[in-house]
């Protein structure tokens, strides 16, 4: 890739990334030598990130891609990118638990509308949550997209998304996930097992 000065306006810079027409023509090696290069660079600091994510996942259909995506994208050190698809999950979340719990009718309308903010239904959905704290929760995570989504001039810090991927982790998991129980079995969430999991993401309910 290079930078290319533009003489009308001081101080841009144009970028032109020659690898795709390259790749496209069958030349690989400089493709695979600026991966690797990039990879060996940022493999330190990416082992570190990977270091601080909780480490059970959580399996949910629903939600699974998109929250696997988010922490992969927070190990690569993609964080604005991150607390986007965090935005995104919850959208999916609150359609999914209005799909599943509130009966047919007018509010039920309103909640599964993909049109209407996520932020618009924490509230009506505080009563088909599962989980004591999820409400709370999810608003956090909102009040930290607009805090770097919504383009403030600031740059993601790295604690606010872990944040981030850590309470939307325990949402996820009191309103959908499951935790070993007695003989092997799988049971439902408790509200202890929330807090003994925020307790150990080092995260205040």
């Amino acid at each position: 890739m290079v930078f290319i000065m533009s003489e009308n306006v001081p101080g841009e810079s144009y970028s032109i990334d020659f690898i795709p027409n390259q790749i496209r023509q069958g030349v690989t090696r400089f493709a695979e030598g600026a991966l690797k290069e990039r990879f060996v660079r940022k493999l330190p600091r990416c082992i570190a990130r990977w270091g601080k994510l909780y480490a059970e996942t959580i399996k949910v259909k629903p939600f699974e891609l998109l929250f696997r995506q988010a922490r992969f994208l927070y190990i690569d050190g993609y964080l604005e990118a991150v607390v986007a698809l965090c935005g995104m999950t919850i959208e999916a979340l609150c359609i999914s638990i209005a799909e599943d719990r509130v009966p047919e009718g007018p509010l039920r309308n309103k909640l599964t509308d993909p049109k209407n903010w996520a932020s618009n239904k924490i509230e009506p959905l505080k009563k088909y949550f599962k989980g004591d704290y999820s409400a709370s929760l999810l608003c956090d995570v909102l009040d930290i997209r607009r805090k770097y989504v919504h383009l403030h001039k600031t740059h993601a810090d790295p604690n606010d998304v872990l944040q981030c991927v850590h309470k939307l982790h325990l949402v996820l998991m009191a309103e959908y996930g499951l935790v070993p129980g007695k003989g092997g079995q799988f049971r439902s969430p408790t509200k202890e097992d929330v807090e003994r999991g925020a307790k150990r993401m080092g995260i205040t309910l």
